[in-house]
């Protein structure tokens, strides 16, 4: 299935041709990434440059992916996929096949495998855990902190280098698996001052939060930025003041221009609160589309671009790339904490 955006405008630089690749299902994370390109093509500071089409296919299905852009092969200059880890890996191989720039929201290196067509925005698993863990400890003062994590292996991996962080600071940590049948007991018997919850999955995690909340009805709790959502808000309660989240932006005080005007564009399209996804997939158009158009449509002058160490702005934060860096995020880490007041999310 495919949708095409028609923009006709004339521009000092040279229009792009930009695929937007996502899922026909409806999930949280690829439909928040579509939105996000999708206002970047038709609201940002580059859509004048941009020429928009849309295409989907079958989620987890890589013969359906492969095929879907295929049928694009020899007139389109990018693509942004709002794409899971196996799924990227198989566009980035397309995108060194078939000679396009190619734009995904993973923080898994395991994407790129140094291609120079491929370049993935997440922020690493290992900057995020960092930033929390030294937010906690000096913002929020916690030195005695509880982690009830997935048992899935990034979800592990979020826990474990949070965990590590933690201890090294001097702060006393458990880490427990949701797996574990009595770990309400445990939580309770230990008596931490927080719980990070790390799941990201709203199903699994509001069962989890209810069920601490039922012992601690004020113990401050720490979600991760993947459930900074208003359904899972209102959810578990949006009254609940003790609720702490992990955040790119900076609440009620915008730290870039980017940012004001994805900011601006989310409202107009009645969204009330962007979520991180929205940020991923702004700005990977929004770079995409930026170097693309910079270099006239040409592949290796927009990678060579993108290579040069120039510090590019976006919703998210600041990136640097280089030629051993295409993830860009060491630069800038926009981790933070933010937090529920009357009923908002505000910076904490």
């Amino acid at each position: 299935m495919r949708f095409v955006v028609n923009r006709s405008c004339d521009s000092a630089m040279s229009k792009v041709s930009i695929l937007l690749l996502k899922p026909i299902e409806e999930s949280p994370s690829p439909t928040d990434q579509s939105l996000g390109a999708y206002l970047a093509a038709t609201e940002g500071p580059q859509r004048e440059n941009i020429s928009l089409e849309q295409e989907t296919f079958r989620h987890g299905d890589l013969n359906d992916l492969t095929a879907a852009v295929e049928r694009w092969e020899g007139r389109i200059d990018g693509v942004v996929g709002a794409t899971n880890v196996p799924e990227s890996t198989r566009l980035g191989e397309l995108s060194e096949e078939l000679k396009f720039l190619c734009f995904v929201s993973n923080n898994n290196p395991s994407v790129w495998q140094n291609r120079r067509t491929v370049f993935h925005i997440g922020v690493p698993t290992r900057l995020t855990s960092a930033a929390v863990a030294e937010q906690l400890l000096h913002k929020v003062a916690a030195r005695r902190i509880y982690l009830l994590h997935d048992a899935t292996e990034f979800q592990t991996r979020v826990a474990d280098n949070t965990a590590s962080f933690l201890k090294g600071a001097g702060a006393e940590v458990r880490s427990t698996p949701t797996t574990r049948p009595d770990w309400l007991d445990e939580l309770s018997a230990w008596k931490p001052e927080l719980v990070f919850v790390v799941v990201s999955d709203e199903g699994r995690a509001l069962p989890l939060v209810r069920s601490v909340r039922e012992v601690f009805p004020r113990l401050p709790l720490l979600l991760g930025r993947s459930l900074l959502r208003r359904s899972f808000i209102d959810a578990v309660g949006s009254d609940d003041e003790a609720l702490l989240f992990v955040d790119m932006f900076q609440r009620g005080a915008l730290r870039s221009e980017q940012e004001a005007v994805f900011a601006k564009a989310l409202a107009k399209a009645d969204v009330s609160l962007p979520t991180a996804n929205h940020g991923f997939g702004w700005d990977a158009m929004m770079l995409s589309a930026g170097a693309l158009a910079r270099a006239s449509g040409s592949l290796s002058a927009a990678i060579e671009y993108l290579e040069s160490g120039a510090e590019l702005a976006g919703a998210t934060g600041r990136y640097q790339f280089n030629r051993e860096d295409h993830n860009g995020r060491e630069t800038f880490n926009p981790t933070v904490l933010s937090s529920l007041r009357s009923g908002e999310v505000t910076a904490y």
